[in-house]
């Protein structure tokens, strides 16, 4: 047989899958099987395989080979975007409404065990997102001393805290958490609408990129209109 490309060998695999052939959860052959079938190299059929695992096709798992995924579980890509890049996004002009910035102690999840007790490591800033004239977001953020020092310097004006962010580092990562709850009249004020409308709520958890040090925390409160989509 002549040699074949990644690309023939994808194409085999997926008729396979498709035509129920191999069902979910078939062991496919391996690597070498797959190269001598197509006289290939190996780093052939390895570059078919891994397109069809991020794809989520299959599923690859060293020495236990590749199976044809059952379906019931898929990986979604969701696109993430600070306050001020959500409002930009609608064709908005974005505006910060800064409402308290207070020095404090480090939350639970920014302290290490020997941080514990210490009340100035921390600036809790808490402020309202406009598109245009409308409310958009309420957001209470904590940040670390260490991480932010130019935002602890005295008479310091505070962004809107997705800006500092976006500013300060293009290494941060973390983690999102999506829940919902009863607004309180804090954020009902702020928000315009009224006191135990729902909300949507997400809270990001932003480390250095380095160790995974926990660097600052944003907690952010939509009104029930908002919405969240995703590809998979």
């Amino acid at each position: 047989m002549p040699k074949s490309g990644y690309l023939a060998i994808k194409g085999y695999i997926s008729n396979m899958i498709r035509s129920k052939e191999w069902p979910p959860g078939h062991l496919l052959p391996t690597e070498t099987e797959l190269a001598v079938q197509f006289n290939c190299a190996r780093a052939t059929v390895n570059r078919a395989l891994g397109e069809l695992a991020e794809e989520q096709i299959i599923d690859r798992r060293r020495k236990a080979g590749s199976r044809v995924r059952d379906g019931r579980e898929r990986m979604a890509n969701l696109k993430i975007q600070f306050p001020c890049r959500e409002v930009e996004a609608i064709g908005k002009e974005h505006r910060y409404v800064a409402l308290k910035r207070e020095i404090c102690a480090l939350p639970m999840i920014l302290q290490s065990s020997s941080e514990m007790g210490q009340s100035d490591q921390c600036l809790r800033t808490e402020g309202v997102h406009y598109a245009g004239d409308t409310p958009f977001q309420f957001e209470q953020s904590w940040f670390r001393r260490d991480a932010f020092p130019e935002l602890f310097e005295a008479g310091g004006k505070v962004k809107a805290p997705c800006v500092t962010l976006l500013e300060k580092n293009p290494f941060y990562h973390g983690s999102l958490s999506i829940s919902a709850s009863k607004a309180n009249h804090v954020e009902a004020r702020h928000l315009g609408i009224k006191m135990g409308d729902p909300l949507i709520n997400k809270e990001y958890i932003l480390t250095d990129g380095h160790d995974g040090t926990p660097v600052a925390v944003m907690q952010i409160r939509y009104k029930p209109d908002y919405s969240i989509s995703c590809i998979f």
